[in-house]
């Protein structure tokens, strides 16, 4: 007789992994650690979710989301172009990296441990590049949305996110600030000094 799935025992395990994967990072937290916290067994989480990597993407996703729409109401919040796209950078390349006690390197360690040839479960780099896309896109003055170039732009800057993941992770910080007015100089063409 099949178990019967319940919701609390699911959002249980949830819990326990994304509290897991936010103090000890992805590859230091066991199954066992997951279900002790969860107050179930190891077992009994098979029943719910094939691997600790389609868990962690179970958080992951609306985790990311969550994130990319707080930055979305501070950008929008924003008076004009040159500081929504400081905003964004700053955002994606300080901000989400560091929420969470760095949840964000959970995912860099998984896919890096990950079994070669390991097809990633789901579309979450389509929905981040097309979420930062539109971001992008708002953010821009009419005359300057070209040099976004489809969703290239956002896969660029995504696939540096995952470097200022791993910078974060080990103390090596850049001086963000300069980082996003450079990259905002060079999406909108350098302004003088004083109207930055």
């Amino acid at each position: 007789m099949p178990q019967v799935k319940k919701a609390e025992v699911r959002e249980a395990i949830l819990e326990a992994a994304f509290a897991a994967f936010s103090t000890k990072g992805y590859s230091a937290t066991t199954m066992t650690e997951i279900a002790r916290q969860a107050g179930t067994t190891v077992a009994n989480i098979y029943v719910y979710f094939d691997s600790k990597l389609i868990i962690l993407y179970e958080i992951y996703h609306p985790w990311l989301t969550r994130q990319f729409h707080a930055l979305r109401t501070d950008v929008l919040l924003l008076s004009n172009p040159r500081k929504k796209i400081r905003r964004i950078i700053k955002g994606i390349w300080a901000d989400i990296p560091a929420a969470d006690h760095a949840f964000a390197n959970s995912l860099i360690d998984a896919l890096a441990s990950a079994p070669a040839g390991m097809r990633k479960p789901g579309n979450l780099l389509v929905s981040v590049e097309t979420l930062l896309t539109q971001l992008l896109l708002d953010s821009l003055p009419p005359e300057r949305a070209g040099v976004v170039h489809g969703d290239l732009l956002a896969h660029l800057i995504w696939m540096a996110f995952d470097g200022f993941v791993i910078n974060h992770r080990i103390g090596d910080e850049r001086d963000i600030e300069k980082i996003a007015t450079m990259m905002a100089d060079l999406l909108l063409g350098q302004s003088a000094p004083d109207a930055r």
